[in-house]
C-alpha cells in the first residue's frame, strides 16, 4: 500500500482490518470512514500527518472491508470498540476524525469515550435524518434512493450494491463517471485529477463481504442514534465545504446546535465540496492538535 500500512488485528475475538498513515511513532488519530466507504484510499492523510507527527488510522467497521460483522452495532456502541480496538494497539489518549458518515461515529466517540478523546473533528460529516425538518434535503439523491430501497425493498438494494461493485470493479472509469454527475464542480475537478480505480477502490472494498455491513451502516445512519450529546467536553471542528452537494452546509449546523454550547467550530469552506475537503485534511490535523 503507497504511503501506508495496511494491519488486520483481534479485538475481543474479531477482526479489525486498519490503515496506517503518517508517523507511525506520532500522537495517535483515530479517522472514521464514511459510507460506503472502507480504510482503503485515506492515503490522503499520509504526508500531512507525518509532517505534523501524527499516526493516523483508519479502521474498518463491522462488516466492512477486512472487519469481521458484529451484530446488533451501535452508533453510540462504537466508543466501547474504538476504546477496545485502543488497547490492543497500546493506544492511551487519541483525537479522531470523522469523514462523511463517519462523522456520526466520532461523535460517539466524543461523548463516550470521556478523557481519553483529545479532540473531535468532521470533514463533511453526516448529521442525523431524524424527525427534523429538512433534514434530508441537499442530501446526495444516490444516498436517499439507496435509503429508501434499504428501508423498504432490502433484497433489492442488496443486489443493487452487488451489481454496483462488480461494475464498478470492472469498469471503474464509468462508475467515477456517473459519481461525478452528482458532484459539485470541485469535486468533479478534484475527481478527474486521480486515476478512477484508485479512487473508487474504496467502494469496492467496502463491499467485499457483501451488502450487509453497508446497509446496516445506512439503517444506524437513518436510526436513534442515542449519543451523549452533552457528555462532550473537548472541542469539535467542523469543516464543510459550501459547495457539497452530498452532505449540506445545515448538517454542520444542525450538529453544531446540539452539542453544548462553545464546544462546536464550524469551519465553512468556500468552493469546496465532498471529496475536495479531502486538500484541507492539513487544516483538520491542525485544528485538533492547536490548542
Amino acid at each position: 500500500m503507497s504511503g501506508g500500512t495496511d494491519r488486520h488485528v483481534t479485538v475481543d475475538g474479531r477482526t479489525v482490518a486498519l490503515a496506517e498513515h503518517g508517523d507511525p511513532d506520532g500522537a495517535p488519530v483515530f479517522f472514521f470512514h464514511g459510507t460506503p466507504d472502507s480504510r482503503l484510499g485515506k492515503e490522503f492523510t499520509d504526508a500531512p500527518a507525518r509532517e505534523r507527527g501524527l499516526r493516523v488510522l483508519c479502521p474498518d467497521r463491522g462488516g466492512i472491508g477486512g472487519s469481521d460483522p458484529l451484530p446488533g452495532r451501535t452508533i453510540a456502541g462504537y466508543a466501547g470498540e474504538v476504546l477496545a480496538l485502543a488497547d490492543v494497539l497500546g493506544i492511551d489518549r487519541f483525537a479522531t476524525v470523522g469523514y462523511s458518515a463517519g462523522g456520526p461515529f466520532a461523535l460517539a466517540c466524543a461523548g463516550g469515550c470521556g478523557t481519553r478523546v483529545t479532540g473531535t473533528a468532521l470533514m463533511a460529516g453526516a448529521g442525523p435524518i431524524d424527525d427534523r425538518p429538512g433534514a434530508k434535503e441537499g442530501l446526495a439523491t444516490s444516498d436517499l434512493e439507496l435509503l429508501e430501497l434499504i428501508e423498504h425493498r432490502p433484497g433489492r438494494a442488496a443486489t443493487t450494491l452487488r451489481v454496483q461493485r462488480l461494475a464498478t470493479k470492472l469498469v471503474p472509469a464509468m462508475a467515477s463517471k456517473q459519481l461525478s454527475a452528482e458532484l459539485s464542480p470541485p469535486d468533479q475537478e478534484f475527481l478527474a485529477r486521480r486515476p478512477a480505480g484508485e479512487e473508487m477502490g474504496f467502494f469496492v472494498e467496502s463491499l467485499r463481504q457483501g451488502s450487509a455491513g453497508v446497509m446496516d451502516e445506512y439503517r444506524l445512519w437513518a436510526g436513534p442514534w442515542h449519543l451523549q450529546w452533552s457528555a462532550v467536553v473537548t472541542p469539535v471542528e467542523i469543516f464543510q465545504g459550501e459547495d457539497d452537494r452530498m452532505v449540506p452546509m445545515h448538517h454542520a449546523e444542525d450538529i453544531a446546535s446540539r452539542l453544548p454550547e462553545g464546544i462546536a467550530r464550524i469551519h465553512r469552506l468556500p468552493g469546496v465540496g465532498h471529496l475536495s475537503v479531502q486538500d484541507h485534511v492539513g487544516d483538520v490535523l491542525d485544528a485538533l492538535t492547536t490548542p
